[in-house]
Parts: structure tokens; C-alpha cells; sequence
């Protein structure tokens, strides 16, 4: 019975919070040494940390391959259980500390709207003058918007909510912001800028300007053409990285395009916007939060301070 007890103090102890951070932290940057910059800690103190984590369950968490430490189906597991549980954790001071009054000294946005970059910048000015004292950051980025998150570089992220068949896989909860919509953007003096849309065959005689084909607006115009046998049609001339230069292309005379956003504000000039959400419907955006952590007050009231300025033109 005394060994028992022993047994079962001993690997109590070989578990701690320090341990499941640094297995989160070598699961997302992929390395040891990578994950012990990030921890402040050693190489060696963290390989260490792993080999005590694989001791208390019993299981191989890595296996190495050629692209690096690699996860074994025990290790998947784990992690999708750990990263709620030390984003709460970790959470809690700052959670705690704005309960009782006190205020972030600063908070960061990351977003990859770059074409709503207009309305969110009215955003954070309402929400500076709630709250004059905190310093905004505001991080426009790719498509690693929930990847600065979890990893803590933005307390609050701001994007394209993901569709069904593209599961993020990682440990990320979405909040609705709003929706904006598909919009065909044209030269001021076009002749579609005033003429009647009736279909979709009025669009595809011009040249096209589109979103990359990994992005997820691209992927909603490729369905739609598709689905009006328009697809093979298209004269797509150039692809952009983000809705913003398709805007710069349309008005530099390249083609015409197809992007979200309000079709209002600077961005346009030049430009007219007309809705496509009789075929497209809508593009819908979300607010990102780390999975199981205490969001602080001051974060909820920033996304409530933007989300009125992210309206569908209508």
C-alpha cells in the first residue's frame, strides 16, 4: 500500500503546468528550440519536459521525420485537450485584473481585410474614446490570423469565417461580426457601372481581376461560375493577394473585379461598386479568440466597437 501511494505522489509531480505549456509551445513552433526562445527556457530543459510528459502517459507524443518533430496520433490527442486548458490558465491574471479595474496597456488586432481597412480603423476610434489610455496595435497580416491568436501575438483576430470543408485544426473560436458583400468593381465611367445587371454573362466578356486561388473569395466566385457554366469563359488577367490591389487593378484599368467588402470609403475612389448578392450572397466575418481562455472585458468591447462599422452595403 505504501509503494502504491508512493507511486501515485510521484506521478502527480512528474505533471506540471510548465510541461503541457512547453508541449503546446513545441506543437506550434514545430522544434525544440524554437519553443524554448519562445519559453525563455533551454533546449535541453525543454527536450526534458517532453521525455517527463511521455513518462506520466505511458506514449510516444513525437516521432521525427524529415519535416521535423511530427506528432504521433497520441500526441494529436493530447494536444487538442492541453490547449484549452493552458490558454484559460493563462488567461486568467490579465481576465482577473480587468475585473477589477484595471486596464490593458495596449491590445492587438490582427486582420487580413485589408479592404475593410476604413471601417475597422472607425472602429478602434470609437473604441478610443471609451478608452483613451489603451494603446491600440493594429496588425494587417495573411492568412495566419488565427495562428497569431493562438500563439499570442494578437489578442483578437479578424476574418473571413472559415467554410465547412476548411477545419482550421486549431484551437480558435469564432464570434460573428457581421457580413459584407461580393461586389463587382468597375471604373467610375464604365459601361457597367450603371447599366443593369441582369446575369452573369454581362461580367465574364471583360477581363477579370480575382483573389489568388487559395483565397476563400476566389473559391465562392469559382463556385458560382460554375454553377452558371461560366467558368471556362472567364478571362481571368490577374489574381491579387488581397481584395485591396483588386481595387488598385480595376482602377489602374487592368479588368474589372470581384471582391467583399462595404463599397464605401477611400478604397473606392475612382471606383463603382455594385452588388453581386443576388448571386453570391454574402461573405461573412468573425472575431477570433483563443479556444478555453478568460476573455477580458476590454476585448469584448473592441470587437463590440467594430462590428457596427462592418455593414453590407445592401
Amino acid at each position: 500500500m505504501a509503494t502504491t501511494t508512493t507511486n501515485q505522489r510521484q506521478s502527480f509531480k512528474d505533471l506540471t503546468l510548465g510541461q503541457l505549456r512547453g508541449f503546446a509551445a513545441v506543437c506550434r513552433t514545430g522544434s525544440y528550440a524554437a519553443a524554448a526562445r519562445e519559453l525563455l527556457l533551454t533546449t535541453p530543459a525543454v527536450w526534458e519536459q517532453m521525455r517527463g510528459l511521455e513518462r506520466h502517459y505511458g506514449c510516444k507524443l513525437f516521432h521525427r521525420s524529415r519535416q521535423g518533430i511530427q506528432l504521433t496520433a497520441e500526441g494529436e490527442q493530447l494536444l487538442a485537450m492541453v490547449q484549452p486548458i493552458v490558454a484559460g490558465i493563462d488567461s486568467t491574471r490579465e481576465a482577473l485584473r480587468q475585473r477589477g479595474g484595471a486596464l490593458p496597456q495596449s491590445l492587438t488586432i490582427a486582420t487580413n481585410l485589408r479592404v475593410l481597412t476604413d471601417e475597422i480603423s472607425r472602429g478602434l476610434r470609437r473604441f478610443q474614446r471609451s478608452y483613451p489610455e489603451v494603446r491600440l496595435h493594429l496588425v494587417f497580416t495573411g492568412n495566419d490570423v488565427d495562428q497569431r491568436v493562438v500563439s499570442g501575438e494578437a489578442n483578437v483576430g479578424l476574418t473571413l469565417e472559415p467554410g465547412p470543408d476548411r477545419p482550421t485544426g486549431l484551437p480558435i473560436d469564432y464570434r460573428p461580426a457581421g457580413e459584407v458583400d461580393y461586389l463587382l468593381i468597375v471604373p467610375a465611367r464604365h459601361t457597367l457601372a450603371g447599366a443593369k445587371l441582369s446575369n452573369l454573362k454581362q461580367l465574364i466578356q471583360y477581363p477579370l481581376v480575382l483573389g489568388e486561388s487559395a483565397a476563400y473569395s476566389r473559391r465562392r466566385v469559382e463556385e458560382i461560375l460554375h454553377r452558371y457554366d461560366l467558368r471556362q469563359s472567364a478571362n481571368i488577367v490577374v489574381e491579387t493577394s488581397s481584395d485591396e490591389y483588386t481595387l488598385a487593378c480595376v482602377r489602374a484599368g487592368l479588368g474589372i473585379g470581384i471582391s467583399i467588402g462595404t463599397g464605401r470609403g477611400p478604397l473606392y475612389h475612382g471606383l463603382a461598386a455594385r452588388s453581386l448578392r443576388r448571386w453570391f450572397g454574402t461573405a461573412r466575418l468573425g472575431f477570433v479568440w483563443q479556444r478555453g481562455a478568460h476573455i477580458p472585458q476590454s476585448h469584448h468591447e473592441l470587437a463590440d466597437a467594430i462590428a457596427p462599422c462592418l455593414k453590407a452595403r445592401g
